[in-house]
């Protein structure tokens, strides 16, 4: 180490590892200061980001208990009739519901949730969107318009969740936005309108069924096949009675949706620290790497 103290290295000459520790180890005060100045400024810069809230809601299909059964012989001639009789809700069933665009769609129609997901941009006293500069320069929007179908399909393409736990059964539905109260009345909102939605399609299937069948019972003259259309249309009647029972019908809302009393982002102190610590090698390696270059002689000069 003595040998090296005092040498000078040339650019394109390597430096022993020992060798530049030792001759860097003063500016690691500088290091720890920029590091630490570094998570200050993410801090400053986090506060200025707005608090945003997270709801959730936990639901599971409800299960055929108490619903007509068809048997093997009665599905067979369902089917030869072209009819489509249904069945309990599965849990994939409510993924792809929760998960479509005309839900989103249903829920954007029918309730007004644009000041919600659109706090700054939206003008109260038109109801119109403001275009931002990148829309301005793109020319995609530029003046203000009302809201439409594909501004609600974007506002939840990052807000709202849907996850799975098929080894539990059971499905959650979650939605982020800058009002705690908000989170949950949208998690609300399309907790109903999926219930709806599963109502109205199984009516809408068992009314038909049935105006099918009573056609179908009214030409047949085998005895047996008409007793087994009774019997379809009997069971096509239970199911609409159990589809008007709405709060029984599709899912059961295990979990139902609260308004949150704490932000879920952004982290603030855990990101500061983060970029503490981050900063700490890089600001390390910088300062090393300007030292080297203030105490190296460039090519052609003395050595």
């Amino acid at each position: 180490m003595g040998e090296t103290e005092g040498k000078v290295f040339r650019a394109d000459e390597e430096v022993p590892v020992g060798t530049l520790l030792a001759k860097f180890r003063a500016p690691w005060w500088k290091v720890s200061a920029l590091s630490v100045l570094t998570g200050a400024v993410t801090l400053l810069v986090l506060f200025l980001l707005p608090n945003i809230y997270e709801s959730s809601a936990t639901v599971v299909p409800t299960t055929d208990e108490g619903k007509p059964n068809i048997s093997l012989g009665l599905g067979a001639l369902a089917s030869s009739f072209g009819l489509t009789m249904g069945g309990p809700t599965r849990i994939e069933d409510l993924e792809a519901l929760f998960k479509s665009r005309e839900l989103t769609i249903r829920v954007f129609r029918k309730h007004s949730l644009w000041p919600m997901v659109f706090p700054d941009s939206l003008d109260p006293s038109t109801g119109k969107l403001r275009p931002g500069w990148r829309e301005r320069i793109s020319g995609v929007r530029p003046e203000p318009v009302p809201p439409g179908d594909w501004d609600a399909l974007r506002a939840v393409e990052k807000r709202l969740k849907v996850s799975v736990s098929r080894k539990l059964g059971t499905l959650s539905v979650s939605f982020e936005s800058r009002s705690a109260a908000g989170s949950r009345d949208i998690v609300s909102h399309y907790l109903d309108e999926a219930k709806n939605r599963l109502q109205e399609k199984a009516l809408e299937r068992a009314i038909r069924n049935k105006g099918f069948l009573e056609t179908h019972i009214s030409r047949t003259v085998d005895p047996i096949i008409r007793e087994r259309l009774y019997t379809l249309y009997s069971q096509e009647v239970e199911k609409e009675m159990l589809a008007r029972n709405r709060e029984q019908f599709g899912f059961t809302v295990l979990d139902p949706p609260m308004v949150p009393d704490r932000k879920s982002r952004p982290k603030r102190s855990l990101n500061a620290v983060a970029a503490t610590l981050i900063s700490f090698p890089v600001w390390a390696w910088l300062l090393a790497w300007a030292g080297r270059r203030s105490r190296t002689v460039p090519p052609g000069g003395a050595a």
